[in-house]
């Protein structure tokens, strides 16, 4: 027999949780644990085999995104279009609709508008200065909203004000009576008030929901105690209930969620089978071990573990770095050594930053926009927010519901009218003075039934009446019973009528950008009763199916045009996430990758190859203000548990205060430290084969690894300190100084200079640590552009050429891996080994023979048979494979040329003859500062033929056979260790130069400014 379509990739755990026949199911399910798989199965389970009608089963979740992904998944599990007949959606749009249908049986009027969060703080804004209280209207909202959470309402509170005699409660009772009259004068409810009066509405009137069989509730660890009573009364009838969630995610206590809901169901049901979900498809076992160890941590959350399905993976980091500023840096060094490493397996869209709050993310922006890397940040400007859509909607609520005074309020005088926002604030006034609404006031003004006590000229009077007009005949177009206008045709009449475009052009630069996001949205206003037509179009729409009629209650009806317009506002108004902007924020489409910049709470549900969490410490995660340090704990597991291959948790040791930090309490070394390192993983070839089976994405093959390194400064993570020190001296640096580099260079880009210390600002004034120093000197090789020779063609100093020289290096061991064959490889290698040992071998800086991991030609056998066992737990540790796509540091810089162009530069003295001609060794030599050498390095018969040819010039090369040994004699002058191969003889042939430095300009110059002239700085050999 063949297995149902439903059941199939179930695992035992969740099958059991779908097919239960259970009542009441409450179903535990950690990250990556496959929640929504098991939810929406269970959903077209009840339908197929237990015969529940789709418009009886009421599905409640908490966001839009969730709504249309478990339609979406229906469709494909029941199709023919049955999960449209569902009663789907988020506890705020069910409840609108209930009241849409049944909410005149408590006396709310049809029609009712929605009032959103800009609009209530408005709201609070005019009531707080209205009566001249000391309140902060920001602190009265909160507070209003939190009491509607608790289910509390303003009838109660005044009795318990007046007995506690609190000055600052009396207001705020003031303030919340004010704001309910309000809202019942306008006809608007908040989204608060959709909760409660749809929870008033059904313990009236039961009746409304007698036809629901089941009711499924996702996340319910975030429901308030409103949200808990809502599914105790949807099931008044049946009592059939399945909730998924997990009490380590419950992370909104803010918002009033009560993660002890999870208990009072089982309370009010004692009859409730807990199914807990225990495999996680999501993380690697060893990004698991350590938010298991974590979230343990909290010894009063139900004992439940986490089984990983894949590999171990590489061991997560815990980073200290000597900044935020550094902070911010490192991680944008991890990104591109990421990418690099894994040969473009990782792209930027592969990379999230999870903060614990928004005010975290300056010094990221800051230093990805330096480095170039494209990012978005999630919770941005919504589409629905945007000034030009705001206009638009705003009109088309006054349409709707003329009483609504903030909409109308905001364009009275879009476009100019002659109404300055003097005036209309002072008619707002005085309208809440005569308790009369702001429309009904203007109209009585226009139309000579009242004189106003605020003063408007005529412009402003003819202003306010062509405004009447347009409301007017919009609301006639909305109740012609024959064609009433839809949504999208009333958008392009009042864009025509107010004449937006020519309104846009000007007022703003960018008015076509404005304008294209107006036809977007009269876009989004066709889509919206597309389906009515032809349902299976497959159209993204949020419309709401219809509530079923239910005998002996009768459902409200009104004109079909104002239904179909207030629906629509009422989504535009629910719709809290970003809509087709929150994909695509740049309109550049989905072929952009993006580094994802989110809160950590905005990020819960979503999952990412790679993550970082910065700012670990106290005071940031718990944050300082938090009440709840459990569920601080669960936020930082939320963030963890979002990672699938990579995770990242950093803690500055100075803040961006830069005040000392501590790191935070749910990292202790003794308990989670365990489970973490402290730098950066080496991304060899068995890491990123690790990394390719957890993301199922094919291996890169070896020539496009070879070929991203080799754009690479670092392919390790040894650029700062491990230990978040600030000292220079701490640093192993290979060379200490970037030459012409600020600085601010340095900050913005390390690789200038990939092992200093970033963050330290110079001057010759200070050192690294601070304190005063003091120098004789001005000329460093941070002035190179204030040298004389700086106009010569190829003049640089000796820092920035050793970057380009070992930059080559690696690009000709690079070309000759993939073009070479092994024998001929092998051959170069043995033509190396001959060499003088004073010069490393190239292959050397590749390490070991490296091992292809090409996928069309995997390695095979033990090394790579990895399995979710409960070894898999142990992550990897232990050196380099024989398969290391890492290169080995670069060599180090000879000593003597460590501080090369930082110290004193002292000029030549003057020759006293050549050493040629003399038949002896001088014994004065001078400090030389030289030229830059020529890529090609001379052999040893180039060498043997310049001192062949000393006599006619004096040259100075510094070969790979000569160098670290004797130093070549070449008449009176004994040069320094260089690398350089420039000569005096080019320098003093060169016509472009004017003056000089070295032998031709000492013997005239030096001595001409007075008697004793200027002695040269020399060193006797002794």
């Amino acid at each position: 027999m063949d297995q149902d379509p439903i059941l199939n990739g179930l695992n035992e755990r969740q099958l059991v949780a779908v097919t239960s026949s259970a009542n009441v199911l409450q179903i535990l399910a950690p990250p990556g644990s496959g929640k929504t798989k098991t939810l929406t199965s269970r959903v077209a389970y009840l339908i197929k085999h237990h015969n529940y009608k789709p418009w009886n089963i009421l599905c409640l979740t908490f966001t839009i995104k969730s709504s249309r992904e478990m339609k979406e998944r229906l469709s494909k599990l029941i199709g023919n279009g049955t999960e449209a007949k569902l009663v789907l959606g988020t506890f705020h749009s069910v409840c609108r609709r209930y009241l849409d249908k049944y909410g005149h049986l408590i006396g709310i009027p049809k029609g009712f508008g929605i009032a959103d969060s800009g609009d209530s703080s408005s709201i609070v804004k005019r009531i707080v200065k209205r009566l001249g209280l000391n309140i902060d209207p920001k602190v009265a909202q909160s507070r209003i909203s939190s009491t509607k959470s608790k289910g509390l309402s303003y009838p109660g509170l005044p009795k318990e004000a007046a007995k506690k005699k609190d000055i600052d409660r009396q207001e705020f009772v003031q303030v919340f009576e004010a704001y309910a009259d309000y809202l019942d004068r306008a006809n608007l409810l908040d989204f608060d008030d959709l909760l409660l009066k749809c929870s008033d509405l059904l313990r009236q009137h039961p009746e409304c929901v007698s036809n629901v069989e089941a009711v499924l509730i996702d996340e319910f660890q975030d429901t308030n105690l409103v949200q808990f009573d809502l599914m105790r009364l949807f099931a008044t009838e049946q009592k059939r209930i399945t909730t998924v969630g997990d009490p380590d995610q419950s992370i909104y206590g803010w918002r009033s969620a009560e993660v002890k809901n999870l208990y009072r169901m089982k309370t009010q049901y004692p009859d409730t089978l807990v199914i807990d979900l225990q495999a996680n498809y999501r993380s690697s076992g060893a990004i698991l071990l350590a938010a298991q160890e974590l979230i343990e941590q909290d010894q009063s959350r139900p004992s439940k573990s986490l089984l990983p399905t894949h590999c171990p993976g590489t061991i997560p980091v815990l980073r200290r770095l000597p900044s935020s500023d550094v902070e911010a840096l490192w991680i944008v060094s991890e990104i591109k050594r990421a990418i690099g490493m894994t040969g473009s397996m990782l792209t930027h869209q592969d990379f999230a930053i999870l903060l614990r709050s928004a005010a975290l993310s300056r010094q990221i922006e800051s230093a990805m926009g330096k480095a170039g890397i494209p990012y978005r940040m999630v919770g941005g400007q919504k589409f629905f927010d945007r000034v030009e859509v705001k206009i638009v909607l705003d009109y088309m609520r006054a349409i709707s519901q003329p009483s609504n005074d903030d909409a109308v309020a905001r364009v009275l005088n879009v476009p100019a009218r002659s109404l300055g926002s003097t005036t209309v604030a002072a008619l707002l006034s005085e309208a809440e003075s005569k308790k009369l609404t702001l429309w009904t006031l203007i109209r009585d003004i226009v139309q000579g039934n009242i004189r106003s006590s605020t003063k408007i000229t005529k412009p402003a009077e003819r202003g306010l009446d062509a405004f009447i007009g347009i409301v007017l005949t919009g609301r006639q177009k909305l109740r012609n019973p024959s064609d009433p206008i839809t949504p999208q045709n009333l958008v392009k009449y009042i864009i025509k009528t107010i004449g937006f475009q020519e309104h846009l052009k000007k007022g703003y630069e960018d008015h076509d950008a404005r304008w294209a996001n107006v036809e977007e949205l009269v876009s989004q206003a066709g889509d919206f009763q597309a389906p009515q037509d032809s349902p299976g179009n497959g159209a993204d729409t949020d419309k709401d199916a219809d509530l079923p009629v239910i005998e002996g209650i009768a459902q409200s009806k009104g004109d079909v045009g104002e239904e179909m317009l207030s629906m629509f506002l009422a989504n535009v108004a629910l719709a809290t996430e970003l809509q087709k902007d929150d994909e695509d924020p740049e309109g550049e489409g989905q072929s952009r990758s993006l580094v994802t910049v989110s809160t950590i709470h905005a990020a819960k549900g979503l999952e990412w190859p790679v993550v970082f969490v910065p700012a670990a410490y106290e005071g940031s995660i718990p944050h300082s203000r938090a009440e709840d340090t459990d569920e601080e704990r669960r936020l930082l597991y939320v963030a963890m548990t979002r990672a699938q291959a990579l995770l990242y948790v950093s803690c500055p040791v100075k803040n961006s205060r830069r005040e000392d930090t501590v790191l935070s309490q749910f990292l202790d070394p003794k308990s989670v430290g365990h489970y973490l390192v402290n730098a950066g993983p080496r991304l060899d070839s068995g890491v990123v084969s690790d990394m390719a089976r957890i993301l199922r994405r094919p291996c890169p093959s070896w020539g496009k690894i070879m070929e991203e390194c080799a754009r690479l400064q670092n392919s390790e993570d040894n650029t700062w300190p491990l230990d978040g020190s600030t000292h220079a001296d701490d640093v192993k640096s290979k060379w200490e100084v970037g030459d012409s580099a600020s600085a601010s260079n340095r900050q913005i880009n390390p690789q200038l200079d990939s092992r200093v210390l970033v963050g330290q600002e110079y001057s010759n004034t200070t050192n690294a640590r601070g304190s005063a120093i003091t120098v004789g000197y001005t000329t460093t090789m941070d002035a190179t552009q204030n040298f004389t020779l700086n106009s010569f063609t190829g003049f640089t100093s000796a820092t920035i050429q050793f970057h380009r020289i070992e930059k080559e290096r690696h690009m000709a061991v690079a070309q000759e891996f993939r073009m070479a064959s092994k024998d001929e490889v092998k051959a170069t290698s043995r033509k190396r080994k001959a060499q003088d040992q004073t010069q490393s071998s190239l292959t050397s800086l590749w390490g070991p023979k490296m091992r292809c991991i090409d996928e069309e030609n995997p390695p095979t056998g033990s090394a790579i048979k990895r399995t979710a066992s409960t070894e898999c737990l142990k992550p990897r540790s232990g050196p380099y494979d024989a398969g290391n796509l890492l290169r080995r540091p670069l060599a180090p810089v000879p000593e003597n040329l460590r501080r090369h162009g930082r110290g004193p530069c002292a000029r030549p003295p003057l020759l006293q003859g050549s050493a040629s001609e003399a038949g002896e060794t001088s014994e004065q030599y001078v400090f030389l500062s030289s030229s830059p050498p020529d890529a090609t390095r001379t052999d040893e018969k180039e060498s043997k033929a310049a001192e062949a040819k000393q006599s006619k010039s004096v040259k100075v090369t510094a070969t790979a056979q000569t160098y670290g040994q004797d130093r070549l004699r070449v008449g009176d002058v004994r040069p320094a260790h260089t690398t350089h191969t420039t000569t005096m003889a080019q320098i003093q042939g060169a016509t472009a130069c004017k003056k000089t430095l070295g032998v031709r300009r000492a013997m005239t110059g030096w001595n001409a400014k007075g008697a004793n002239g200027f002695s040269v700085p020399t060193k006797v050999k002794r």
